[in-house]
């Protein structure tokens, strides 16, 4: 059986983005199809000025609410310098790395002849490796890793397939900048060997370093792990994902009333298809998701789709239990929940086919708990209304039993017995009660209100056309 060892590399200078959640989610698939596979977490936390604890802790939060769990100690990778440095220092005894002190304005015009004779190598130092007296420097150097110029590489990629570069196209990369610290380049595969992670997915715009990294492994006789560089996710306008697309955080997702479930999803659809079923749980996905049937173009992230799932998702058996947890986050909702539990249920209950994510519910809910209710005064309902409505609302009045169907019993009858259609009754009914034309059905909105605050209301109108006040 195939044991996987897989990592999720994030750097703590952003929230957690939709885009590595996905490369996060895949990662952990992965290790949950194959038994005694193992999934680690590494924070990437060299840059110090970009690094913050509040990113750091913003991913674990992000990861935890997605479900996606790893092996209980965390590589912090900044922990691991004087390690990276050890492997930088063999690589130099060993031959396969040197010293480099090329002035900057020496190494920039390198790169322009390169820019302007695309079939000459890409190594931008060419002096050094050769040169004594720099090997013998104590200081003032980086150190660079010496890959070959003649020949070619094959990587064989689980979704790119084979692809091969020439080594000419490879710089010689920096291991060890002038104060010694490491690079990314180096300290990745330091770290990847060091938990025996053997199967590396991430996104394509890694697959260049895979083959600069491969002499790492090579030169160092350590085992080069397979890979599967996922290509990256887009807006809808063909751009890549960004917050001007709206939002990219994890956890501004769940702030707004989306669905871990919804979130799944969305994200395993994109660029891999489940036998013609777009509504797929995490269990389901691990048992059918095979990473070699992922596509390699980009895919589009679509709001409008993660709308749909998020809808099916919240409409399911557990909908109120998993809104009750979302108003536990926002004081407002709280405090409505703990006054009125019922009528929040029935808020949720009538709204749910409609909503896109739990947020669109707070501004709903206060207009039925509005205790200073107020008929918009500038709205004028049509004369046919107001010929009618004293006696639909003493009718109503009359209703005993305040449930939806003897509520919309009341509501068919009278329209039969004065031979007028739904709208005449229904659309004035509708803006008296929540000041809109457009909302549910009268009779559920009469529910949620209840009868006492139904009557309240439908009583301002019948003052303001002189009727008087009925009584309840």
């Amino acid at each position: 059986m195939t044991k996987y060892i897989t990592r999720f590399a994030p750097s703590p200078t952003g929230n957690l983005h939709i885009g590595s959640a996905r490369t996060a989610l895949l990662n952990y698939i992965i290790t949950k199809k194959f038994p005694s596979s193992k999934y680690y977490l590494r924070i990437e936390d060299t840059d110090k000025l970009r690094s913050k604890k509040e990113f750091t802790q913003n991913i674990l939060d992000g990861l935890s609410w997605l479900g996606i769990k790893w092996e209980n100690d965390i590589q912090i990778q900044s922990k691991r310098i004087e390690r990276h440095q050890e492997v930088a220092k063999k690589l130099l005894e060993k031959k396969y790395a040197y010293k480099c002190n090329c002035t900057e304005e020496k190494l920039n015009d390198k790169r322009e002849i390169i820019k302007k004779n695309k079939n000459i190598s890409k190594k931008i130092c060419i002096d050094c490796k050769n040169n004594n007296d720099v090997q013998n420097l104590s200081d003032g150097f980086v150190v660079r890793l010496k890959l070959p110029e003649d020949g070619e590489l094959l990587i064989n990629d689980k979704i790119q397939g084979e692809i091969v570069v020439k080594n000419k196209e490879l710089d010689d990369f920096i291991l060890l900048r002038k104060d010694q610290t490491p690079t990314y380049m180096l300290s990745v595969v330091v770290d990847d060997n060091d938990l025996g992670v053997n199967f590396i997915i991430r996104g394509d715009d890694h697959l260049n370093n895979a083959f600069r990294q491969f002499y790492i492994y090579k030169y160092l006789n350590w085992k080069i792990p397979e890979y599967a560089h996922i290509p990256l996710i887009h807006g809808e306008d063909g751009s890549k994902l960004s917050k001007r697309h709206g939002a990219v955080d994890v956890l501004e997702f769940k702030r707004n009333g989306y669905l871990k479930e919804a979130i799944i999803n969305n994200l395993i659809l994109l660029g891999w298809s489940p036998n013609n079923n777009e509504i797929i749980g995490i269990k389901e996905i691990i048992k059918s998701f095979e990473i070699n049937k992922l596509s390699k173009s980009s895919s589009i992230f679509s709001y409008n789709k993660l709308n749909f799932f998020n809808n099916y998702y919240l409409r399911k058996e557990n909908g109120f239990k998993e809104f009750e947890d979302y108003c536990k986050n926002h004081e407002k909702l709280k405090n409505l929940i703990e006054t009125n539990k019922d009528k929040m249920e029935l808020i949720f209950e009538t709204y749910k086919k409609n909503l896109n994510n739990f947020s669109e519910l707070l501004d709903i809910v206060d207009v039925y708990f509005d205790v200073n209710y107020k008929i918009n005064s500038n709205e004028s309902l049509n004369k046919e209304f107001k010929d009618i409505a004293y006696d639909f609302i003493t009718k109503l009045n009359n209703t005993s039993n305040w449930t939806r169907d003897e509520v919309q019993k009341t509501i068919e009858d009278f329209l039969n017995i004065k031979k007028l259609k739904f709208p005449v009754l229904g659309k004035p009914l509708r803006y008296l009660l929540i000041n809109s034309y457009n909302g549910p059905s009268i009779s559920d909105i009469f529910v949620i209100l209840g009868k006492k605050d139904s009557i309240d209301r439908l009583n301002q109108y019948i003052e303001k056309i002189n009727y008087g006040r009925l009584r309840r």
